[in-house]
């Protein structure tokens, strides 16, 4: 009887007029907020007249861009480059199995060494790379000398190399490892006692339990990798490697800029990222994923004997070469009188570190950086749950639809993003003060991380069962108090996770605010692109060892939060 009571009072709840509204509310603001750059491009992709004219319809941009050797060459590069997604997707499914089921030395420092992976910038990473395998002064050419080995960082593999070790692999395991640790251990343990393998269990019952996380924690690398920008024009362009996001920004570089044949292939982007999205939704949409439940759970750790010695010591040797050298080598490239001249009499000086730190520009920077993050993380976590919550947990209008809208942000590179919201703010009087204001910075920013937050949110919405949530109605507790007492407890390590990913995201976030920003609000991360455009390498290797530092502690922090809300 108490079940039916639940049922009826839950679908008369659904069944309430202000569902209806408030979906079509939250259908109109998510579209406001993802539509308008979306129909910019498409509009502008569409624009025959000249730069001087006015708006006139054609296909000329589109004719132009596809017809180029290049652009195509650049398609091709692209999705050469994404097949990181796959590997990625791999390795970081077994490193999360291993690092939240398996009982290994070390584990917690092989986990947060990853959280530092990922947060640590892109630009100032790739100089390290340089530093190490450039083929003319690479520290690590330099001491294979003698047995003939060289190696080249200028090339597709080492592009493929940086973007593994330092965001796929990184990103992929920090976002499974929070949903593993809240998979119940004892479905495992149900299929080994039947008489399953590993592989088997692995197979048949942990893969299908992830499946909606999995695919959107693919998607996402899938999606970054589209837009990945800067260690592609770092790396890719002195060999002449363009990929989608080199390209657009190479059209937008001429004089006068190619704006049409930039937004025609940021268009083509658009469909692509839209059939992503509607398979997504289907996917998702006939599948139930509910781990965690009123029973009780398990979540102990697998015991695999002397065996766990040899993998701790892979996983160190692997986070070592992929995270702790390129770092030392970033320290020590700050410290250098010549960036790269190791051999030069007295070759190390803090002379450079003087100047940076006792420029006011820098500490604007890291006032405005700061200011930046936690805006943009803590608006948009309050956000991204309440959205999340409404398309899991309630029956509003318009889910399916505020389903597609929230990818779209993901399918603009971060350029033309704000170069949309650019020309919103300077063509509309009304949008006008949020010009290079740390509002409209916070404003584009949450609009960029939008999908991963409220997909991320969603994941773990899914996996909280919702019986829980109708034995606190049942004992009279108002939604707000169960929301607050059960369900952010439950999903508190995942909650985490989406905190110090936007703010993580928002410091080191160059090419989405460099239009929209100005000298007063400008972040450490624009601060070290316009040292390295200026040649300034040491200058800018500074600022990424402080932004690495930034990354150091938010890391450290999350992880313990993280894991004190699991346990």
């Amino acid at each position: 009887m108490a079940d039916l009571s639940i049922a009826a009072s839950s679908r008369a709840v659904w069944r309430q007029p202000s569902l209806i509204w408030g979906g079509l509310t939250l259908v109109a603001v998510v579209a406001a907020l993802t539509l308008t750059p979306v129909l910019f491009i498409i509009v502008n992709s569409l624009n025959a007249a000249p730069p001087s004219e006015n708006w006139r319809f054609g296909f000329d941009g589109w004719r132009e861009a596809f017809s180029s050797p290049r652009t195509l060459t650049a398609i091709g590069y692209t999705f050469l480059l994404n097949i990181r997604s796959v590997v990625g997707i791999v390795v970081a499914l077994v490193l999360s199995w291993l690092l939240t089921r398996v009982r290994i030395p070390l584990r917690n420092f092989v986990e947060f060494s990853l959280w530092i992976a990922y947060f640590l910038p892109s630009l100032p990473l790739a100089l390290s790379w340089i530093l190490l395998l450039d083929p003319n002064y690479g520290l690590i050419n330099h001491l294979m000398q003698p047995i003939g080995m060289k190696f080249n960082i200028y090339s597709l593999l080492g592009i493929f190399w940086i973007h593994l070790t330092a965001t796929t692999i990184p990103i992929m395991t920090i976002l499974l490892a929070p949903v593993l640790r809240q998979l119940d251990a004892s479905l495992e343990e149900a299929a080994r006692m039947c008489g399953a393998g590993s592989w088997q269990t692995f197979r048949r019952v942990l893969i299908p339990l992830l499946g909606p996380a999995l695919f959107t924690v693919f998607l996402a690398a899938l999606i970054r990798g589209l837009e990945a920008f800067q260690v592609e024009l770092l790396l890719g362009k002195p060999i002449g490697v363009f990929v989608y996001a080199t390209r657009i920004y190479d059209l937008i570089q001429w004089e006068p800029p190619l704006f049409p044949q930039a937004m025609a292939l940021s268009t083509l982007f658009l469909g692509i990222l839209f059939l992503l999205a509607l398979f997504y939704q289907r996917y998702t949409s006939t599948r139930a994923f509910a781990t965690v439940s009123g029973r009780g759970v398990s979540f102990r750790l697998m015991d695999i004997g002397r065996v766990r010695y040899a993998i701790s010591a892979l996983l160190i040797i692997f986070v070592v070469i992929s995270v702790y050298l390129p770092l030392a080598v970033l320290i020590v490239g700050s410290l250098m009188k010549l960036f790269g001249f190791f051999t030069i009499k007295d070759p190390f000086s803090t002379r450079h570190w003087s100047l940076v730190l006792g420029d006011p520009v820098f500490l604007s920077a890291v006032r405005n950086s700061i200011a930046l993050g936690v805006g943009t993380a803590g608006i948009g976590l309050f956000c991204y749950c309440l959205v999340g919550y409404a398309l899991v947990r309630t029956k509003i209008a318009g889910r399916s639809l505020i389903n597609l809208l929230i990818w779209l942000p993901w399918a603009i590179p971060g350029i033309l993003l704000g170069l949309a919201f650019l020309w919103l703010f300077l063509s509309a009087r009304v949008f006008a003060p949020l010009y290079g204001s740390y509002l409209g910075l916070v404003l584009v920013l949450l609009i960029k991380e939008m999908p991963i937050g409220v997909h991320m949110t969603k994941t773990a919405f899914v996996q909280i069962s919702e019986e829980l949530e109708q034995v606190g109605r049942v004992c009279g507790a108002p939604w707000f108090y169960n929301f607050r007492r059960i369900v952010v407890p439950l999903i508190s390590p995942v909650l985490v996770s989406v905190f110090a990913i936007v703010f993580m995201g928002a410091v080191r976030d160059i090419d989405t605010i460099i239009l929209v920003g100005t000298a007063n609000t400008r972040p450490l991360s624009i601060l070290m692109m316009e040292y390295s455009m200026a040649g300034e390498m040491q200058a800018a290797s500074i600022l990424g060892v402080i932004l690495s530092l930034f990354a150091i502690a938010i890391a450290l922090v999350s992880r313990k939060i993280g894991l004190r809300s699991a346990a």
